[in-house]
């Protein structure tokens, strides 16, 4: 995770700040702050160096050093960006004029110039909320926290705009999430390897987000306009830099992409969803899209009706498996899993197909119908996957 100069621009925080040049630089990385207010000065040129700044450093300067020569702010520009530092902000408060001369170098250098047009941002108030954003990226918990509001907030929530910019403020119209979930306990470092990887493909812009949650990672990826694309486009994509050597270790779920709006929600629901469905490992991934009749009945699956459904199918074999100590309902789940053919089912449980045929006639005696047919093989692959969507955990 990182701070860059386009989420400053947008966090409330730091209210008054207006990008005047060097727009294509507003992706560059902010790790430090530093003060430019004497290397200048040539009163002071024996005292002190002009080696103080470092890279990926926001430098703050009220232009003090340049009141009596203005033209010098241009090779303090020419320094910084020399330096690789991320930016320079401005509380012009000696009314300075700034020349297109200086402007021009920042926009084709990539070098952004901010202007502070608050005069309640001081150099201290906004060296403290740059060491808090920077402290907050690697609040796990913090993060994880939002994620949940989130997805418990109904979409429309008007909390819903305010978590989204704490999240990322420089999301852009088109979403698209993919989660990688975990059968083992995650940790620090599996965080760190996935950033790393995803930094070095260059995935991690101002504009997409790794956050961790739960057992899993989940991957933010915005775009302007997707244009055309498709889901397993995007997730191939991903997967053909170094995070796809990493993400051969997790269930990985692929949501649908959402234009126009920031359906934010509905995208980390679907790769969360997608990713407990994700079993057939030859795969590299699941895709929302490709669910079937589960994508229908995940949002729904906890209302009353369908419950009393399954329940009603359900619980006559789970009880006959309790008196008996027999495995009816792993032969039911089966059965469904392999979609009804008696043949596979008998391969996956290694049982004769005999056997297969004799329990689900005891199951067909104890729902009083015939899984053969049509009607009734429905309802019981209904509530069967019902069940297995109310079993999944956002």
């Amino acid at each position: 995770m990182k701070l860059t100069i386009a989420e400053i621009l947008h966090y409330p925080e730091f209210s008054g700040f207006t990008l005047i040049a060097g727009a294509t630089g507003i992706s560059n990385q902010i790790t430090s702050c530093g003060i430019l207010d004497y290397e200048y000065d040539r009163t002071l040129k024996n005292k002190y160096t002009k080696l103080s700044f470092i890279p990926n450093q926001l430098i703050l300067s009220s232009l003090q050093y340049a009141k009596e020569d203005p033209g010098c702010l241009i090779d303090a520009i020419r320094l910084l960006h020399h330096r690789n530092c991320s930016g320079l902000v401005i509380k012009n408060v000696y009314s300075l004029p700034l020349s297109p001369h200086v402007l021009r170098f920042a926009d084709s250098a990539g070098f952004p110039i901010i202007l502070i047009k608050n005069s309640e941002q001081y150099f201290e108030k906004i060296i403290i909320n740059i060491y808090k954003r920077l402290q907050s990226l690697y609040d796990f918990d913090k993060f994880e926290h939002i994620i949940s509001r989130i997805i418990t907030l109904p979409e429309h929530d008007k909390q819903q705009k305010e978590l989204q910019l704490e999240i990322n403020p420089c999301l852009q119209p088109d979403i698209f999430c993919m989660y990688f979930r975990s059968d083992t306990p995650l940790t620090t470092n599996d965080y760190m390897k996935m950033e790393s990887a995803a930094k070095y493909a260059g995935l991690l812009t101002s504009y997409n987000t790794l956050l961790r949650y739960k057992n899993g990672l989940l991957y933010i990826y915005s775009s302007h306009n997707f244009k055309n694309a498709r889901p397993d486009e995007l997730a191939q994509q991903i997967l053909d830099t170094p995070v796809g050597s990493l993400a051969v270790s997790y269930h990985m779920g692929v949501s649908s992409i959402h234009y126009r709006e920031r359906k934010i929600k509905l995208c980390i629901e679907e790769a969360i969803y997608s990713s407990y469905f994700h079993t057939d490992l030859s795969h590299p991934y699941q895709m929302y899209d490709t669910l079937g009749i589960h994508s229908i009945l995940l949002p729904y699956c906890h209302e009353p009706a369908m419950q009393h459904f399954t329940s009603s199918i359900l619980n006559p074999i789970r009880d006959y498996d309790s008196e008996n100590h027999t495995a009816l309902m792993t032969t039911a789940i089966s059965f469904v899993r392999c979609g009804g053919n008696i043949d596979k089912t008998a391969d996956e449980l290694g049982q004769h197909k005999n056997t297969i045929r004799y329990r689900l006639k005891q199951i067909s005696h104890l729902l009083s119908c015939n899984l053969l047919q049509p009607e009734s093989y429905e309802k019981l692959s209904l509530a069967i996957k019902i069940e297995e969507c109310s079993n999944i955990e956002l």
